[in-house]
Formats: structure tokens, sequence, C-alpha cells
């Protein structure tokens, strides 16, 4: 049977190596290759096409969740485990909703780290304890209609020149509303919505869609 291939991003070359030799060591499995960023990732995986990608989620240029969005969208049934010491609740959320098929601490035992790969491989969805605290208590705490943001900023409006259409989406997006969901509400198509979504980034000054929130609810 053939060894399962599982590709490693991440910045850090220490933890590279390491998950390597950890990965290797295992009859059943080899890595396909690593990548330090979501950007040499793509093009990698785009070769490659691993069974598994190991993705880690602050990186310079093209963050993990931006990252495993576009893979979910070329190869929907690629695997994806987020590997990352930030353990925030809209990193879990936007990781989950872009088809994370699972969400791991940096700093997990080795031999757990394994057996999840090994229950991811089997089409189980894995999330560790801490993990699910967090998910369960922000599901809680953000039921609909209850922290809703029904305006944005002034400050976005007043330093930035968004259209109508715009601050429409910007608002649903800092509300946690999917592209498919801000599309069906403003009823556009959510490839229209996407291009939305790239002129609002580059107007804010933010990578991605997890900047973005921050900025409309916290203003960082």
């Amino acid at each position: 049977m053939a060894a399962y291939r599982i590709f490693i991003i991440d910045d850090e070359p220490l933890i590279s190596h390491a998950l390597r030799i950890v990965i290797e060591a295992e009859a059943d499995m080899e890595v396909a290759g690593v990548a330090d960023s979501g950007i040499e990732g793509l093009a990698a995986i785009d070769r490659l096409r691993p069974d598994l990608v190991l993705m880690d989620v602050r990186m310079p240029a093209m963050d993990g969740i931006e990252c495993t969005r576009r893979i979910k969208l070329r190869y929907p049934d690629m695997l994806v485990l987020i590997l990352t010491t930030y353990n925030e609740e809209a990193y879990i959320i936007d990781g989950l909703a872009h088809g994370a098929n699972g969400y791991l601490l940096k700093g997990l035992d080795f031999a757990l780290l394994v057996s999840t790969i090994r229950s991811t491989l089997r089409g189980q969805y894995v999330l560790p304890a801490e993990v699910a605290a967090k998910l369960s208590a922000y599901l809680m705490n953000n039921k609909p209609g209850l922290q809703e943001l029904n305006a944005l900023p002034a400050f976005i409006t007043e330093r930035h020149t968004l259209t109508n259409r715009e601050k429409d989406i910007l608002l649903l997006l800092g509300n946690r509303l999917s592209v498919r969901e801000i599309a069906a509400e403003l009823n556009i198509g959510e490839g229209t919505t996407k291009n939305y979504l790239t002129i609002i980034y580059e107007k804010l000054n933010v990578a991605n869609r997890y900047e973005a929130i921050d900025l409309v609810r916290n203003g960082r």
C-alpha cells in the first residue's frame, strides 16, 4: 500500500524539520514537500497533489486561512489540518469555515499528532479539547442577533473611500458571514462577492478576512 503523502506549510524551519522527522518515521506516511509560505505552498501543491496538508496560520505574503481557502477551491477533497500556536476563536471559525478538516495546536505530543493525522485521513474532523471549548464558548456568545454589528465604525467610513455596496459587504463580513452567506444576503454572485472583498481588503490595507473583521470590530 502506498504511503500517505503529507505536505507541510510552516515558516518556522525548526517546526517543519521536526514534523518531517516524526512523519517519515511512520511506515505508512511520507513528506511530499515543505513550504515556508502560503504562496510557495500553493504552487507546490498544484504539482504534488498530497493527501493531506499541515498548515500554519501566521505566515508572510499569504496566511494559512487564505491558503486553506484557495486549496479547497481548487481541490475540495484535499485534507487540511491547521497547525498553529494561536487558538483565538476567530482563527478557529475562519479556518473551519474555509474547509479545514481539523485544528491542532503546536506543542502537541508527537504521538497524538500522528494519531490525529491518521484520524483525519480516515475522514474524521479533529478538534482538541481546548479548541473545542473555545469554539463552544464563541458560538454561545455569538448567537444570531447577539453582539451583532449594526453599523460600520465611523473611523472606517471617514478614513476609507468605500462605495455603498462595499460598505454593505464589509458590514456583513464584520458579522462573520461567509462569502456564500454575503452573496445570498445581497442577491449577488459568490464570484462578484469575492471580487468586492479583494477591493475592500486593498482599500483597508488588510491581507485577509480575519484582519478586516478585526479592524471593523476591534479597530486594529
